[in-house]
């Protein structure tokens, strides 16, 4: 067993430099408040699990409950307090260790931490003693994000509340080297998860055998918990784009649809891959799989500083067509979406469908997935397959490579 991946963390300093290129981006006497939002209620005295905001976590490296950062750009410095709440010995009795003062420190960089009970009167104390514009995430939909909002629009109406997600949107798509040696590793983790999931793939096994497999595998690393619900889906099923229900049997001549992904430090892994139950693909599977391929091909190809997604999912859509006018499955008049159900890319990173610019285009060290999808109802047969990209100065590097992705890799005698 390699190094345990649960424990890799993002240095303090990568923390720390993403502050400043934030508050770089803003005028002298700005101040930009985040949170990192609180678990919402699942039902009596039972909370959903708790996941701070990506953003917060991205500035801050801190997974803590109820905490908040506020940032000022002073006009020949920056200034930075985190807020965490206070420890209390009850709580952590029932509900496990809250971080210290230290820790928020060491983890996050940031010299200067206070108590949660201060923060409101904290940004009170600025916004009577500053005329700057107050930046706040209108992205961010957590209960205490919604508390702050409505919290300056009662208290302070005439200040100017302004946006602060195009700019974070803007620092996240760029990835730095650590987010991306991150990546590579929970693609790595990945690929190991998908090849445990094939192996208990058969006929009359369950979806939620090879779903298991995979967390199992996963789980081996301390990792609990998925970059997003992982999705299983065998026959018909594979025709829903994210069937979350997996006790579906795998029945004979069955493909399965995996749509899986690991979190390493934070970051994500976002991979599709097909599976035969029976070991060898039909003739009419062949035919849509490699269809999916040669849309795959056409991404890998464009994919560039300076170009679109939009650009590449039409040139998708083109292959796609062409091949399904082949196949006779659609006339020249037919409209490929059809067949074709959604788009081929969305940017990965701290979350699976990462923060973006709509129609901003790519940049080096941005990194996007390559997911094309042919679903054919009649056939019963729903095929995508998904690769994770780093765009390079030149073009691309599949990051996901590694993983097999050809017919024959997941073919038995």
């Amino acid at each position: 067993m390699c190094d345990i991946l649960f424990r890799e963390v993002l240095s303090s300093s990568f923390f720390m430099h993403n502050r400043q290129r934030l508050m770089q981006q803003l005028d002298a006497q700005s101040l930009i408040l985040l949170v990192s939002g609180k678990a919402p209620v699942k039902s009596a005295d039972e909370c959903f699990p708790f996941f701070a905001n990506r953003s917060f976590y991205y500035l801050t490296g801190i997974e803590q409950e109820e905490s908040a950062l506020m940032l000022v750009n002073a006009d020949e410095s920056f200034e930075e307090i985190l807020f965490v709440p206070d420890r209390d010995a009850l709580k952590e009795r029932w509900t496990g260790g809250m971080i210290s003062h230290e820790e928020a420190s060491a983890a996050s960089g940031c010299p200067d931490i206070a108590s949660m009970e201060t923060f409101y009167a904290a940004v009170e104390k600025w916004i009577k003693s500053h005329t700057g514009d107050v930046f706040i995430d209108f992205s961010a939909s957590n209960q205490q994000a919604v508390d702050l909002k409505q919290w300056l629009g009662n208290h302070h109406e005439k200040r100017r509340i302004r946006d602060l997600s195009p700019m974070l949107a803007a620092l996240r798509m760029i990835k730095q080297p650590e987010e991306i040696a991150a990546m590579r590793k929970a693609i790595h983790l990945t690929g190991e998860g998908i090849q445990a999931a094939a192996d208990v793939i058969r006929p009359g096994a369950y979806e939620f055998d090879a779903w298991s497999a995979f967390k199992a595998k996963l789980a081996e690393q301390g990792i609990l918990d998925t970059a997003f619900p992982s999705i299983v889906a065998a026959g018909k099923n594979s025709l829903c784009l994210h069937h979350m229900k997996p006790y579906g049997v795998i029945s004979p001549g069955d493909l399965v649809q995996l749509d899986v992904g690991a979190a390493v430090a934070g970051v994500c892994a976002d991979i599709s891959r097909v599976i035969p139950a029976d070991g060898v693909f039909t003739e009419k599977q062949k035919q849509i799989y490699s269809l999916v391929r040669q849309c795959q091909e056409t991404a890998f190809s464009m994919i560039r500083p300076d170009r679109c997604i939009s650009e590449i999912n039409l040139a998708c859509q083109e292959t796609a067509r062409g091949g399904l006018i082949k196949l006779g499955l659609l006339d020249e008049l037919g409209s490929v979406k059809d067949y074709f159900w959604h788009s081929v890319s969305h940017h990965l990173g701290f979350d699976v469908h990462d923060l973006k610019t709509k129609d901003m285009p790519l940049r080096p060290n941005m990194v996007i997935t390559v997911e094309p999808g042919v679903y054919v109802e009649q056939w019963q047969v729903g095929i995508r397959l998904e690769d994770d990209v780093l765009v390079t100065e030149n073009g691309c590097e599949i990051l996901s490579a590694d993983i097999p992705r050809e017919m024959t890799d997941y073919t038995r005698c």
